[in-house]
C-alpha cells in the first residue's frame, strides 16, 4: 500500500483520517486485515475513523469502539468514532434525492482523508466498495436511514427501493467530497472472498488475491474493481445479471451528478 501511496503522490496535509468499516465481530472473516494497513497508517500518522450503524455491536460509541478492538484495529492506530459527540449535516448540491447528508461531527477535525475498503462483490446483496464506504458507512444511523429511504426518514430504517438507495448513495458521496474537496484518496483491496451460494451467484468463484487499487476518483476506483470481479463471469449475460443484482448502478448515478467517472486507465505499480 505504501508503494501505491507513493505512486499517487498525494498532498496529505494536517490531521489524516483513515475511513474504513470496523465490521461486526461475527463478520471478522471479511474485514480488512489490520496488519495490511498498519504500515500506511503509521506512515501518514493517521487515525482510524468510522461512524455508528444500526448494528447493535456498532450503534453506540462505546460498543463500536469495543468491536473495533475485538477485530484488532486498536493495534493499528488511534480510533475515532465520528459521531461519539454528535452529528453534522452536509449539504448535497445537485443530488438526485438528498438535500443533506448526516454524518459524525468529528469529520470536521480531519484535513486529509483516505478511504480503505475490502471490496465485496458476491458476498453482499449490494456490492461493497468505496461508494458504500463514503455513504451508508460514513453516515450515522440517521444518515444511513436518509439514504435507504431517499431522504424521507431519518429516525429508523425504511426502504424506498434499491434504485432510490443507489442514487441516494451517490448523493451522499458527493456531499462528502464537496465537504472536503481535493482531500480524499481511495483504496479498494481485492482479495480472496468466497461468494455466498445463492442463486444469483451460483456460478461465481473465489478469484483469489487480485491486488489493490488506488485512485483520486471514487467512481473510477469502484468501476475498475467491479470490472475485475464481475469480469470473471462465464458470459456477458451472466455478468450483466450479476451487476444488476448487486446494484452497481450507483456508479452511473454518481457519474451523472459529477462525483467521478466510470472511465479509467489502469497503471501497474510494482
Amino acid at each position: 500500500m505504501l508503494l501505491l501511496l507513493k505512486a499517487i503522490d498525494p498532498a496529505l496535509k494536517g490531521k489524516v483520517g483513515i475511513k474504513l468499516t470496523f465490521e461486526n465481530y461475527r463478520d471478522r472473516e471479511v474485514k480488512i486485515n489490520p496488519d495490511l494497513i498498519k504500515p500506511l497508517v503509521s506512515q501518514v500518522k493517521g487515525t482510524l475513523i468510522d461512524s455508528n450503524y444500526f448494528d447493535s455491536a456498532r450503534n453506540a460509541a462505546a460498543s463500536h469502539l469495543e468491536t473495533a478492538k475485538q477485530n484488532g484495529f486498536d493495534k493499528v492506530g488511534p480510533i475515532d468514532i465520528l459521531d461519539a459527540e454528535g452529528e453534522i449535516t452536509l449539504s448535497v448540491h445537485g443530488g438526485l434525492h438528498l438535500k443533506t447528508f448526516i454524518t459524525g461531527a468529528h469529520l470536521a477535525n480531519y484535513d486529509s482523508l483516505i478511504s480503505i475498503v475490502r471490496f465485496k462483490g458476491h458476498n453482499l446483496p449490494r456490492y461493497g466498495g468505496t461508494m458504500k464506504n463514503l455513504s451508508i458507512c460514513l453516515g450515522t444511523p440517521r444518515g444511513a436511514a436518509q439514504i435507504h429511504s431517499g431522504s424521507k426518514v431519518t429516525e429508523y430504517y425504511s426502504s424506498a427501493g434499491e434504485k432510490t438507495a443507489s442514487e441516494a448513495m451517490a448523493d451522499a458521496v458527493k456531499a462528502a467530497l464537496d465537504y472536503k474537496p481535493g482531500r480524499w484518496i481511495f483504496f479498494n483491496i481485492i482479495d480472496a472472498l468466497d461468494p455466498q451460494r445463492r442463486d444469483s451467484c451460483k456460478e461465481a468463484k473465489n478469484i483469489g488475491d487480485i491486488g489493490i487499487l488506488v485512485s483520486l476518483d471514487p467512481v473510477a476506483c469502484d468501476q475498475a474493481a467491479v470490472d475485475m470481479v464481475y469480469g470473471f463471469a462465464p458470459s456477458e449475460e451472466v455478468r450483466r445479471k450479476w451487476e444488476e443484482e448487486h446494484f452497481t448502478d450507483t456508479l452511473s448515478a454518481a457519474e451523472k451528478i459529477g462525483v467521478g467517472s466510470t472511465a479509467y486507465r489502469l497503471q501497474l505499480v510494482k
